[in-house]
């Protein structure tokens, strides 16, 4: 019975870490994407408008 609930803790203490191994990898997913925008918000606004023929 003892056994059976170490089980139980390593596992939730692995689910725990998988959890959040995958919000930190999210997170930094998320931070990469909000800065690509940011570069190509300044690059579009850096843009000549187009000329009218």
């Amino acid at each position: 019975m003892e056994h059976q609930f170490f089980i139980r803790q390593q596992n939730l203490k692995l689910y725990r870490s998988l959890v959040a191994a995958s919000e930190a990898a999210a997170a930094k997913a998320d931070a990469r994407q909000e800065k690509h925008l940011k570069l190509l918000t300044k690059e579009a606004a850096n843009e000549p408008p187009p000329r009218k023929n």
